[in-house]
């Protein structure tokens, strides 16, 4: 019997698409390089994306830059290629990012354009022949015999429908399919994730004087204005990159948490809410003080946030293998890894930043076997939801690691329908060997 706080919904009829092979949940970077890795394989790819657009985090919510391509040291230098160097290429092509990346700490990042990410990424899958439906919810997915995903419930402007899939994989981010179906997940470390950002754009920079200023000053300015009363500025560490526009900066600077210290988790709708109001506030307070405090910023103004709140992290699955905290700074190699990195260890927690960066030279691999749920013949996940450690994922969670095992699940998925083995049977040798047999490229092969 429900309680006196439930309620009963009387079953409905839905819709019911099939003859699918391949249904991705999420269109972010990892989703998007799933389809698209799946589809040049050969596969019926559906991908649903709840935005109007792919990019998830770093357009959705604005993180605006590709991190992860380039190797740590005095001199970093790109070594990821694989798909990621493919749409990175792409993006410079079409003046959507500088083929002369920024510096961050002991490596390098590119800032680029969300509008070109976009135009790119719609250019991808219409190209490999992805159907995608955009504004397109997950709700909700349903077990079938023999330990399968039999189909997922998803709502789209039409109403809801019911979608079949020979396999599936679990791009949102959040691992929603995984969490609805029961499997087990950890919520970073003991309950403790990192915090939000709002990340927001700043326009009519002058970026000759930007450009010249130390990033370090920027950050000791911010600390003195926030002492000073004048201001209320929480994080002191921030980031703000020039962007291939030449007249906008991108402004990573606000820290999200709720005032006796909490962090707003991203699989709370009321703790979203709350983060995105205190986000904008906070983004306006801070381009105030970059206006009045900062000569370069002067004449500037904010242009927007992000299209949600920037999410670093929530659920992580249970994996058939798990990225631990070792395995990063030890740059441990594995046998058909599904990517590779060399950056950093970047935990926001609270009122603390945490940055482990690997010695110079040194990269680690992500484990295929860490994008297998440990419950499931025929779901695969990719991106940030991955089997890792809490330090872990600070580091295997960005951009062009994303990408890199996006595509490489795409692949798998093929491998598992082709050879009709079911996902608990993969291995990341075989994964990999199919890749270069079918000519999919690895994150190493330019």
């Amino acid at each position: 019997m429900p309680s006196a706080h439930e309620i009963v919904i009387p079953s409905f009829r839905v819709p019911v698409r099939s003859g699918i092979d391949l249904c991705v949940i999420g269109g972010g970077a990892a989703g998007m390089s799933a389809a698209v890795g799946a589809a040049r394989a050969g596969l019926k790819v559906l991908m649903i994306e709840k935005y109007g657009f792919c990019g998830g985090a770093t357009v959705a919510g604005l993180s605006g830059t590709i991190c992860g391509l380039y190797s740590s040291g005095d001199a970093p230098h790109q070594i990821v290629f694989g798909f990621a160097g493919e749409f990175y290429d792409a993006l410079k092509q079409r003046g959507g990012a500088s083929s002369k990346p920024i510096f961050f700490g002991k490596t390098a990042l590119v800032p680029h354009d969300s509008f070109v990410w976009k135009e790119i990424a719609d250019h991808f899958l219409q190209n490999s022949e992805v159907e995608v439906l955009f504004h397109t919810h997950f709700l909700k997915a349903y077990p079938g015999e023999n330990g399968q995903v039999e189909m997922i419930l998803v709502r789209g402007m039409e109403g809801f429908q019911a979608i079949q899939a020979a396999a599936f994989i679990d791009a949102s981010g959040d691992a929603d399919v995984v969490h609805s179906l029961g499997g087990s997940t950890t919520l970073g470390k003991n309950g403790v994730i990192q915090s939000p950002t709002m990340i927001f754009r700043v326009g009519n920079v002058d970026m000759q004087s930007f450009l010249r200023l130390d990033p370090q000053e920027i950050c000791e300015r911010v600390a003195e204005a926030d002492k000073s009363g004048a201001y209320t500025l929480p994080r002191h560490h921030v980031y703000v990159f020039p962007l291939p526009s030449g007249h906008e900066v991108l402004c990573n600077m606000t820290r999200i948490t709720y005032p006796d210290g909490r962090t707003p988790v991203g699989t709370s709708s009321r703790d979203l809410t709350f983060a995105e109001m205190e986000g904008r506030r906070q983004a306006r307070e801070y381009a105030r003080f970059l206006k009045d405090k900062i000569s370069a910023f002067s004449n500037s103004y904010l242009v927007e946030t992000g299209a949600q709140v920037g999410i670093r992290q929530t659920r992580s699955i249970i994996g058939k293998t798990r990225l631990q905290n070792a395995d990063v700074l030890a740059g441990r190699k594995w046998k058909g890894a599904a990517t590779f990195s060399a950056w950093p260890i970047e935990v926001h927690e609270g009122d603390a930043l945490k940055i482990a960066y690997l010695a110079d030279g040194v990269t680690y691999d992500v484990p295929f076997e860490a994008l297998i749920p440990t419950f499931s013949s025929n779901l695969l996940v990719a991106g940030r939801c991955l089997s890792a450690e809490h330090e872990a994922l600070a580091s295997a969670r960005v951009t062009a690691q994303c990408f890199g095992m996006g595509y490489a699940a795409g692949a798998a998925a093929a491998l598992m329908l082709r050879e009709k083995i079911s996902s608990q049977e993969l291995t990341g040798v075989q994964v990999a060997d199919w890749m270069h047999n079918h000519h999919l490229k690895t994150s190493e092969e330019k």
